[in-house]
């Protein structure tokens, strides 16, 4: 390994945390011991784009945010073991032998571990569909529950997601990026991909509920499980 990229890499690392956005089920905020993962970066609490390209950029520099991931990940279920964590894993990452070496380090937390795969399109390695289904063919092999995250974008459109339903057991809708639909739009586009999970017997969150109408009105339609800022009190920080 490049001594330059090392200690590059292990700089950006420095200045990441993981935090903790709970998974809201039937509106219930009291009891809370199900979260996504999020990796964020400590000046700004934003997702680090430009530090996340770099360190999923080849096997090497993935290897050092695995072992990374995998220590704060393992602090914090020996003090929490009843918690159940939704690790984000990148299509990029899924070409990578580390990102399978870390899954399988994790085995041993796999009751309290599922896992996301986000919507976003490679720029190597894993570019096809079917690429990715033999992927996710694999974590299910290693008895993970996977979930495809940001149903309808990106690499995980409705053929996608058509394609893998034997393979997943949750579908995640985000409406952070569908603002510019109507009311009566995005209801139509929730109940439709209702219908899709209850069809298949799949779990459905709603992600992106930031204020109390929103919450209201994706639960009128029958979404009992959101996640979001509307429950920013509620996120745990892993530093």
């Amino acid at each position: 390994m490049n001594i330059k990229n090392n200690e590059c890499s292990k700089s950006l690392l420095n200045n990441l945390f993981f935090c903790l956005q709970p998974i809201i089920r039937n509106g219930d905020d009291s009891n809370i011991n199900e979260y996504e993962l999020l990796l964020r970066r400590k000046k700004d609490q934003k997702f680090p784009e430009v530090e996340f390209e770099y360190l999923s950029q080849n096997n090497n520099r993935n290897e050092l945010l695995m072992a990374w991931s995998y220590r704060e990940i393992q602090k914090f279920l020996e003090l929490n073991t009843q918690c159940l964590l939704w690790i984000n894993i990148n299509p990029q990452q899924l070409s990578f032998n580390s990102t399978y070496l870390f899954l399988k380090s994790l085995k041993k937390f796999r009751r309290n571990i599922k896992i996301e795969i986000t919507e976003q399109i490679p720029d190597k390695g894993v570019d096809k569909s079917t690429s990715l289904i033999s992927c996710i063919r694999k974590i299910r092999e290693m008895e993970y529950e996977v979930a495809i995250d940001d149903i309808g974008m990106g690499l995980n459109t409705l053929s996608f997601v058509l394609e893998n339903i034997t393979q997943i057991s949750r579908l995640k809708l985000s409406l952070v990026s569908l603002r510019l639909l109507n009311q009566e739009e995005l209801i139509l586009l929730i109940k439709f991909w209702k219908l899709v999970a209850n069809e298949a017997k799949l779990e459905l969150v709603v992600e992106g509920i930031d204020s109390e109408e929103l919450r209201v009105l994706v639960s009128n339609i029958g979404i009992t499980m959101q996640q979001g800022f509307l429950w920013e009190n509620e996120f745990k920080y892993l530093y």
